[in-house]
């Protein structure tokens, strides 16, 4: 589809979409579950989290869920919810917001990254915003007992001695764990620069993003190489917790 059908298609569903909300009932107080329609499967697993009923736009089955399109269906699913919750990149949200005429304190933009620190920091956010802190509290348990053992594994595995190179999207949780960051890269294809920089660091790992891969020139068969997740959906991640299950067995930091 090239740029100008593209642009067309997005202006009829905008258009259907304002149309559809003339015909909707306005939306009720929530009551003690906020329901959320979230973004992607990554923004509406931070709102599980933290205790809120859930319906994810861009959906588990898509490798890069940011470039979903709206639909004017979805225009129904936002106008009912509680809360809109998206991670500020996904330009399909301000596409339905303003479709929707979503007003403005029901839009929440959360930080969304994969390092356990910031995943209780962005739960939290949004339990304080939805009025679910003992949802929060008892996830809060759940992320400790899971860190415990993904600390436990790299220790075992002295992750500190590994040299690693990087995909940006990861580097907080890599540093997290505590291993030897030597080269970090993205968000733009590796230059040539890149490539021969990294190279000469002499990594003993590379870790990637399996929704957008940057790292594959580095691939080279010498070192080990892995693709991490952002967004729950893929090898059936379903949520937080089973992304960092995924992120533990990628790694080889599985505990005895």
């Amino acid at each position: 589809m090239n740029r100008v059908r593209m642009m067309m298609t997005r202006s009829t569903a905008v258009l259907i979409a304002a149309a559809i909300v003339l015909l909707l009932p306005a939306v009720a107080v929530f009551g003690d579950t906020p329901r959320v329609t979230a973004s992607t499967a990554w923004t509406g697993a931070l709102a599980e989290a933290a205790g809120a009923d859930v319906d994810v736009l861009a959906g588990f089955e898509l490798r890069h869920p940011p470039e979903y399109d709206f639909s004017p269906r979805d225009v129904q699913r936002a106008v009912e919810a509680d809360f809109i919750v998206w991670g500020g990149y996904e330009g399909f949200i301000s596409d339905l917001v303003e479709a929707a005429e979503i007003p403005e304190e029901r839009v929440v933009q959360v930080h969304t990254n994969n390092a356990p620190p910031l995943i209780l920091e962005a739960v939290r956010s949004l339990a304080e915003r939805f009025g679910t802190m003992e949802a929060y509290d008892a996830f809060a348990a759940e992320l400790e007992a899971k860190t415990e053992s993904l600390l436990e594994g790299a220790e075992a595995v002295e992750v500190g001695s590994v040299r690693v190179a990087v995909n940006g999207f990861y580097e907080p949780l890599i540093e997290w764990l505590g291993y030897d960051i030597v080269a970090v890269f993205g968000p733009g294809e590796p230059t040539t620069g890149t490539i021969a920089e990294v190279e000469r660091q002499e990594p003993d790992l590379i870790v990637d993003n399996w929704h957008v891969p940057l790292g594959e020139p580095f691939d080279t068969g010498e070192r080990e190489y892995v693709q991490l997740i952002n967004f729950p959906g893929h090898d059936g991640t379903r949520d937080l917790i089973d992304v960092l299950e995924f992120y533990q067995r990628t790694l080889g930091l599985e505990t005895r």
